[in-house]
């Protein structure tokens, strides 16, 4: 049983179409990438897995729940979470203070406790639990925003682009916490424009290519394709 099962789904904006029957599984304790060029619908399919955006047609199962049509605080009390590219923090906010708003469902005696878990993974955030977010580097609020996501221990984490505008050193920082995170047993979907990068970490990959899936695989089988290295991996 797939924890995350997104069947013949169609979706967009209004009347424009972005997405078109559209497939795609998350096992537990997965990896997942899902990459293709810009405009063909990854990020669309990522709001519609949140409910930001409701299917036109199709369905989307959470641990073989319907959760198509939900709104985004229904479904992050199931247990997924989503880390969008951009305005992912409060810049206003301290590093503590960020975390605490995405523990919002829990009892503020557990807070602490949730916390310490998240500096486990970001021993960078712990140093600087009281700086302001907005003061931060880039990286660096990824990592907030990555925290935060996690306070509520998710069993399904949503990445969307998280290595977008990183220096090389950063994105390397950044995947190595994403396998951390996995090891622990939170299952990752990601979008990312680093698809080599992403392939050779996830144990699946979906291409996506004008709203609709274009080939899926293993990350190495993925890897190995010569149509998906000359299409998509600069190959």
């Amino acid at each position: 049983m797939p924890l995350l099962k997104v069947d013949d789904v169609t979706a967009g904006y209004g009347d424009m179409e972005i997405l078109r029957n559209v497939r795609m599984e998350v096992a537990e304790a997965e990896v997942v990438a899902l990459i293709g060029p810009n405009g063909a619908g990854k990020s669309t399919l990522m709001k519609t897995v949140f409910g930001l955006l409701h299917p036109k047609s199709g369905t989307i199962t959470y641990k073989d729940r319907p959760i198509h049509g939900h709104e985004p605080h229904d479904i992050v009390g199931l247990g997924l979470c989503y880390v969008p590219q951009v305005d992912n923090v409060f810049t206003t906010l301290t590093v503590e203070e960020n975390l605490d708003m995405g523990g919002y469902l829990l009892p503020d005696s557990q807070l602490p406790e949730r916390r310490e878990w998240v500096y486990e993974f970001f021993p960078r955030l712990r140093e600087r639990r009281r700086q302001r977010a907005g003061k931060m580097s880039g990286g660096e609020r990824q990592m907030v925003a990555m925290g935060s996501a996690l306070m509520l221990e998710p069993q399904l984490l949503l990445l969307d682009e998280p290595s977008a505008g990183l220096s090389p050193k950063l994105v390397d920082e950044i995947f190595d916490n994403i396998q951390n995170i996995n090891r622990a047993g939170v299952a990752v979907l990601m979008v990312e424009q680093n698809a080599q990068k992403s392939l050779e970490m996830a144990h699946r990959g979906y291409v996506l290519a004008n709203g609709e899936n274009r080939f899926d695989g293993t990350g190495r089988e993925l890897l190995a394709d010569p149509d998906v290295a000359r299409l998509y991996l600069g190959g």
